[in-house]
């Protein structure tokens, strides 16, 4: 099933308290003003919440830009039921959002200042399902089968966790937020292209199927991407090109030159396709297992070596039994619920 994803922003009082004190050292625009006045209205928890966070991160003076929507400061309030939220809320910010907040990772710890993050969202597809997100910069997002990304956008930088699975990723050109896929002990970085990612067992499979990425291992500077001041990759790093092909793994990264026909079997699955062009039975079946619930058994190892072509839906496992056993002489049966056994006709 595919599906296309329209983007949703959506965020809890906390967050979303964080983000107007987070606003009021920059200063709020009119319509700002009016968005805060409108949410303050809107629940009665919402001002008691924001009045605990003003308080608790001293931002009393901050309210004087806002003497239309507060004309009287508001006395100090004794402690509410919100302060648990609120003092989570500081955690948040800052590790998130700060704008000049401090965080501290311990006692001696120097404090590093981090990002502000502007909107934060997880998106995921179930096995055999494939979805297509649209942000909010255009940057088109083709989530493949069972695969999971947490995306942030910060003040800085485009920042795409793949936690699991495959994604081509379409990048609206911004030279000023560059968007860094992290992807295993990988970061793969553009300002404006577009490439496939895949993770692969320990290993992560890029292709770049227009411009051109940059490539470095996740080291000690690189673990805490919100806390980086400068995310731009050194311009040394590994840099994959146009119709290349990078094997990413630890301590080794290989490239290779790919043909056309190639690049358009691998990135088959966006048209809900598989293309074999020579695989054995048992590679083929790996990836179909992808896109399934059933898993597949061998009723013997000689037919593990068949070498199959052709092409098939990834929603139409049927068919493809079939053609097996129409054309490879592969028979199947299914054993149970979940499974099926292929052994020769």
């Amino acid at each position: 099933m595919s599906k296309v994803v329209s983007l949703k922003l959506s965020k809890d009082p906390v967050e979303e308290a964080s983000l107007w004190i987070a606003k009021l050292d920059r200063g709020l625009t009119v319509d700002e003003k009016a968005s805060l006045k409108q949410w303050l209205d809107s629940d009665e928890k919402h001002s008691e919440l924001f009045f605990e966070l003003v308080k608790l991160w001293d931002k009393m003076e901050s309210l004087s830009q806002l003497s239309d929507l507060f004309p009287h400061k508001p006395e100090k309030q004794k402690k509410s039921a919100f302060a648990p939220w609120a003092m989570a809320a500081s955690v948040f910010v800052a590790t998130l959002v700060s704008v000049g907040v401090w965080q501290f990772t311990g006692k001696n710890a120097s404090p590093q200042i981090a990002q502000v993050v502007q909107f934060k969202n997880s998106y995921q597809t179930k096995v055999g399902e494939q979805t297509t997100i649209v942000l909010q910069d255009d940057t088109k997002v083709e989530l493949n089968t069972n695969s999971r990304v947490q995306v942030t956008y910060t003040d800085k930088q485009r920042l795409f966790e793949l936690q699991q699975g495959e994604m081509h990723v379409t990048v609206a050109h911004n030279t000023s937020q560059p968007l860094s896929v992290y992807a295993g002990d990988k970061v793969i970085q553009a300002v404006g292209t577009a490439f496939n990612v895949e993770i692969v067992d320990d290993a992560v499979e890029l292709i770049v199927t227009d411009g051109k990425v940059l490539v470095a291992d996740v080291d000690k500077r690189l673990a805490k991407p919100l806390t980086l001041t400068e995310v731009r990759l050194p311009s040394q790093s590994l840099a994959v090109e146009k119709g290349q092909k990078a094997q990413l793994e630890q301590g080794r990264n290989s490239l290779v030159q790919e043909e056309n026909l190639k690049v358009e079997v691998d990135l088959a699955w966006q048209q809900g396709s598989l293309i074999f062009r020579g695989e054995t039975l048992e590679q083929a079946m790996r990836e179909v297992a992808r896109y399934t619930k059933f898993e597949f058994q061998f009723g013997d190892d000689s037919i593990k070596n068949v070498q199959v072509a052709g092409l098939f839906k990834t929603t139409d496992i049927d068919g493809l039994l079939i053609a097996l056993e129409q054309n490879f002489n592969v028979k199947y049966e299914k054993v149970d619920f979940n499974t099926i056994q292929l052994s020769q006709k």
